[in-house]
């Protein structure tokens, strides 16, 4: 339900609304299938030799309030109001209920104040929101139970089907955001800016966090602390060439994103949470970590030991990991950006991409299994001859300098060290994780718009055709053996792992648009 009004009182313009929401949703499902079909290629649900059956029921609703106001002063200073106010069922009562409010202001200053001839346009802005939600699934606050096929010695049985130890005192997140931006356009609209300084800090964030198996679960769902997310982002649009029949326009957008973690609670015994563990790699060696006064998704596993600044190496010369986790890289990038081109001439046009991310790392699978196996092209160091490393050792409770030959060529198999030292160099985290700042062509089009002379006998009003590539090429990465991209948390909280990843696939193809 919505009311609205709209008026204009003198050199003010006022308009707004309330209203009201009301949501509910159920899902109902049953599903018959099995293993192993009986009689070959009959597919039938009672052709299985192992049949399975399974009934499903959910069902939520939110209940939402709210309203808008804006109102404007002679064409050149805006003000916007919002408020929502929400109530989650999947919540308990007293965690239910959530209002977020929202005030922005605005001025046009190229029509209040007379700006140099060069300056088209000018407007600033800025606001303040609070936003919310994060409720979870249905029933995710109960432990919820189902029973195990047919049971044990013809009794029922039972089990637990949460894999998340469910949070009966969970609540939706507030996020509270300011922000500053101008937008700018100079020399009748030939270079245009928009820029914007934003700082955003999440309360009471959702997430999955990982915790001992010993437990009998995987996670637990939890509110954690404060989260800081700022930064600037930044359009410039220039159009350097347009003269005749020929225009060139050009777009660059940045962004610089800095977070960080500033608190996570405390625990059971009232004690400040230092760091929550999140995605674990699959190499089960390294963990994504939100940690205290770092930025979000730092990469933690294991570091070579030093002393002194030295390197520490067994008695027979192998690398010695750190004795547990530490922090090494950050798992996200801070930086992204990219540059789009468009170029006309006539009836033809070119457009390109590219596109960059810089700031963060990965750790990466594959090459710690080609070090395992020999296969990674550091390995070949030494293989054709002995290979020489220097540090120290440890020797009671002393370290002493040593310098130590890996035997690579011997006649006598036992004596060759060399595999196993790549073991224990690819075991050392800090070793396979690579910075993965990259920067690609990301897209590619050539195109022709018929002329209107050519289809004035046809139906068509417009027809344009175009070849497009997408993904075409790595232009620059420090990422050896994968691609940069090629973690298997793309997004959200755990980004910054690899395992045995494949290219990304390029991508080839026509498009033919026509209006009638």
């Amino acid at each position: 339900m919505l009311v609205g009004f709209d008026k204009k009182f003198g050199d003010f313009d006022v308009d707004g609304f309330v209203g009201g929401n009301m949501m509910r949703r159920t899902l109902e499902n049953k599903t018959g299938g099995g293993n192993d079909l009986v009689v070959p290629f009959f597919h039938s649900v009672t052709n299985v030799a192992a049949p399975t059956f399974g009934y499903g029921f959910s069902e939520y609703g939110i209940n939402s309030y709210f309203g808008a106001a804006n109102v404007g002063y002679k064409n050149m200073i805006f003000l916007n109001l919002t408020g929502r106010q929400d109530q989650f069922s999947t919540l308990s009562p007293e965690n239910s209920k959530l209002f977020y409010p929202s005030v922005g202001l605005s001025a046009v200053v190229s029509d209040m104040l007379s700006l140099p001839e060069f300056i088209t346009f000018a407007k600033v802005r800025g606001s303040y929101a609070t936003v919310g939600g994060g409720a979870p699934d249905p029933y995710a606050l109960n432990l919820t139970y189902g029973l195990v096929g047919a049971g044990h010695l013809g009794a029922s049985l039972g089990q637990i089907n949460n894999g998340s130890i469910p949070n009966s005192n969970l609540g939706p997140y507030t996020s509270n955001e300011y922000e500053i931006g101008a937008d700018l356009r100079f020399f009748e609209n030939r270079v245009g800016l928009d820029v914007a300084y934003y700082n955003r800090r999440t309360s009471d964030d959702i997430l999955n966090t990982g915790i001992s198996a010993t437990s009998g679960f995987n996670t637990t769902t939890i509110n954690i602390g404060e989260l800081e997310n700022k930064g600037i982002e930044l359009l410039l649009n220039v159009t350097p060439i347009q003269k005749g029949d020929f225009k060139w326009d050009l777009s660059f957008n940045y962004a610089h994103n800095i977070s960080q973690v500033l608190s996570l609670g405390t625990n059971a015994a009232g004690e400040p949470i230092q760091f929550i563990n999140l995605d674990e790699s699959r190499v089960r060696r390294e963990r994504i970590r939100h940690i205290v006064g770092q930025p979000l998704g730092m990469i933690a596993g294991f570091k070579h030991q030093t002393v002194n600044g030295q390197k520490v190496y067994t008695a027979d010369g192998y690398p010695v990991a750190t004795a547990g986790y530490e922090t090494i890289a950050e798992g996200r990038h801070p930086i992204s950006g990219g540059l789009t081109n468009n170029l006309s001439y006539k009836n033809f046009r070119l457009m390109f991409l590219i596109d960059f991310r810089s700031g963060g790392s990965i750790m990466s699978g594959t090459d710690y299994f080609a070090y395992q196996l020999g296969l990674h092209e550091q390995t070949l160091v030494g293989r054709n001859g002995d290979l020489t490393v220097s540090g120290v050792t440890k020797q009671g409770d002393n370290y002493v300098p040593g310098t130590w030959t890996i035997p690579t060529n011997a006649v006598n198999p036992a004596q060759y060290k060399l595999d196993q030292y790549y073991q224990n160099y690819s075991n050392i985290t800090e070793y396979v994780v690579y910075d993965a700042s990259f920067g690609k062509l990301r897209e590619f089009s050539f195109g022709y718009t018929f002329p209107r002379t050519m289809i004035e006998k046809t139906p068509f009003q417009n027809l344009s055709l175009s070849l497009v590539g997408r993904n075409l090429a790595l232009l620059w990465s420090d990422t050896p053996n994968i691609d940069p991209e090629a973690a298997y948390t793309v997004s959200g909280n755990s980004q910054g792992l690899e395992f045995f990843s494949v290219p990304a696939n390029r991508s080839f193809g026509f498009n033919l648009s026509a209006t009638f």
